[in-house]
C-alpha cells in the first residue's frame, strides 16, 4: 500500500528531472543542434573561378571566392604587375594588373580562416592596343575655319590598333560610341540608319573605321567620341569641333562654276572691264542671293535670283579674283568664281610673249610654281629627282627642259630628273599653262652624269 502511495507522487517528478536533461543537453549544443558560427571547413573546397585568367595592364578583372570558411586573405607572387589587398571583400577579389611590356603570367595565394588554400593566376598583356586619339576627318575637309566637321557633313573616325610589339593588329573589334555631340554613325542596319554606337573590326593595317554623319541643324560645339577594345576593355576618348556651316553643295548647283575673262593684247597688259558673265541657279530653295568677297571690284545684276534656272550677270570694275556666294531660302550655299586677268604682253613685231616674268603685276593667267627652285644632289636614286607642286592659269600642264635633265608633269605635280650628260648649274625649266610660262630654277651637282 506505501508503495503504490510513493509511485503515485514521485512518478511526476521523474518525468520532469528527465525533460530538464534533454533540454540541458540541447542548451550544450548537444544532439543535432547547429553552431553558432554560420562558417564552417564543411562548406565545400576553396576555390577561386576562374582559375586561370587573362587580363590588360590597368584594366579591373574580377575573380571569385567561394568555399572554405570565411573571411579570405590573398597574397600575389609579385605585388607590382598584380597588387592586391591583405582581404577578399565578400566572394570578389578584384585586381588592376600594372604595367607590362610584355605577356606577363602571375599567381597568387587565397587563404581562408580555416588556414586552406588554393591558388589562381592571371596572365596579364600589355594594355594599349588603342593609340591616344582618334583620328576624325571630314569628306570633304570642313572649310569652315577650325572645324574638324561642319553641320551636314561627314567624315570618317579611325584608330590604328597595335598588338604588344607595336605592329598592326587584324581582327580586333572596336566599338565607337557618341560620348558628346550632335552627330551619329552610319549604320547599314535595317531601319537604322543613323546609331549612336556602332562596331568595326581592324583590317589587315590595323585600322578600325566608321562613318560619321553631322544634321545640318547642329550648332558649333565640342563633340567627344569613344572607342573601345572590346576584347580588353581599353578605351579613349577624343574631341572634334562641329562648326554650324550650311554648305549646300549636295543640293544647289551653279554654272559655270568658275569663269575668267582674259584680256586683249596689248603692250601694256590691261583686264577686260565690264565684260558680262552670266551664272545660273539650280536645286535648293529660291530665292537665292548672291554676295561677292570684293564687291567693290564688281557689279552684279540680276538678284535676287527668283527661281531655279534663273540667272544673275557680274561684271568686273577692275582686275579681279573674285569668289561669289550664293545662298538659298533655307541657309544653305554654294561658291562660285569670276575673274577679270591681264591680256598678254605684245611684242614690237606684234606677237605674243608667255614669260611670265615680264608681267608687273602678275598677270593671273601665269601658272605658280612651290618651290619656284629645286636641288638635284645625285646622278641615281635618291636625290636625283626633286618635285614641286604647280596652281594658277590654265591647265593641263606642260614642261619643258634643257639636256641633262627631264621634266614630266602629273596632274599638279612637276618632276624634274636628272639624265645623262654634262650641264651648266643652275639650269632653267620652264612650266606652261597654256601660252604661259614660269621658270624654275635647277641646282645640279655634281655637273657631269654617265
Amino acid at each position: 500500500m506505501l508503495a503504490n502511495r510513493l509511485s503515485g507522487w514521485l512518478r511526476p517528478l521523474l518525468t520532469l528531472a528527465a525533460l530538464a536533461g534533454v533540454l540541458s543537453l540541447a542548451a550544450c549544443g548537444g544532439g543535432n543542434g547547429a553552431p553558432n558560427n554560420p562558417y564552417q571547413p564543411g562548406a565545400g573546397p576553396l576555390t577561386v573561378t576562374p582559375a586561370t585568367g587573362t587580363g590588360y595592364s590597368g584594366v579591373p578583372f574580377t575573380f571569385s571566392v567561394t568555399g572554405g570558411t570565411a573571411p579570405y586573405s590573398v597574397i600575389s607572387s609579385d605585388s607590382v604587375i598584380l597588387p592586391v589587398t591583405s582581404g577578399v571583400s565578400g566572394n570578389s577579389l578584384v585586381v588592376v594588373p600594372g604595367n607590362v611590356t610584355a605577356t606577363t603570367p602571375v599567381s597568387f595565394t587565397v587563404s581562408d580562416a580555416a588556414g586552406h588554400q588554393t591558388t589562381g593566376s592571371l596572365t596579364v598583356n600589355p594594355a594599349l592596343l588603342l593609340p591616344t586619339s582618334i583620328t576624325v576627318t571630314g569628306n570633304p575637309t570642313c572649310s569652315a575655319s577650325g572645324g574638324t566637321l561642319c553641320s551636314g557633313q561627314n567624315g570618317t573616325a579611325s584608330v590604328f590598333v597595335t598588338n604588344p610589339a607595336g605592329g598592326p593588329l587584324a581582327g580586333r573589334t572596336i566599338r565607337f560610341d557618341v560620348v558628346q555631340g550632335d552627330f551619329a554613325f552610319v549604320s547599314t542596319a535595317a531601319g537604322q540608319p543613323l546609331v549612336s554606337t556602332l562596331s568595326a573590326v581592324s583590317d589587315t593595317n590595323g585600322f578600325a573605321v566608321v562613318k560619321l554623319q553631322v544634321p545640318t541643324t547642329a550648332i558649333t560645339q565640342i563633340a567627344t567620341i569613344r572607342a573601345t577594345d572590346v576584347t580588353s576593355g581599353n578605351s579613349i576618348n577624343s574631341n572634334f569641333t562641329i562648326v554650324a556651316f550650311n554648305d549646300g553643295g549636295a543640293v544647289l548647283s551653279v554654272s559655270p562654276a568658275s569663269a575668267s575673262v582674259p584680256g586683249l593684247p596689248a603692250a601694256t597688259p590691261q583686264c577686260a572691264i565690264g565684260v558680262p558673265v552670266t551664272y545660273y541657279v539650280y536645286g535648293g530653295t529660291p530665292p537665292y542671293t548672291v554676295a561677292a568677297n570684293l564687291p567693290s571690284l564688281v557689279s552684279i545684276t540680276g538678284t535676287p535670283v527668283t527661281r531655279s534656272g534663273g540667272g544673275f550677270t557680274v561684271r568686273a570694275l577692275n582686275c579681279v579674283s573674285e569668289i561669289l556666294t550664293i545662298t538659298d531660302a533655307s541657309g544653305l550655299f554654294v561658291n562660285a568664281t569670276f575673274a577679270s586677268v591681264l591680256g598678254p604682253t605684245t611684242t614690237s613685231g606684234g606677237t605674243t610673249t608667255g614669260d611670265c616674268s615680264t608681267f608687273s603685276p602678275p598677270n593671273p593667267s601665269c601658272p605658280t610654281v612651290s618651290p619656284s627652285s629645286l636641288s638635284l644632289t645625285a646622278c641615281t636614286g635618291a636625290g636625283s629627282s626633286a618635285t614641286a607642286t604647280i596652281s594658277g592659269g590654265t591647265t593641263p600642264y606642260t614642261a619643258a627642259a634643257p639636256s641633262g635633265v627631264t621634266a614630266t608633269v602629273s596632274g599638279t605635280t612637276l618632276t624634274v630628273t636628272r639624265a645623262s650628260g654634262t650641264v651648266t648649274s643652275p639650269l632653267t625649266v620652264q612650266v606652261y599653262a597654256g601660252s604661259f610660262f614660269q621658270n624654275v630654277s635647277v641646282n645640279v651637282s655634281p655637273l657631269t652624269c654617265p
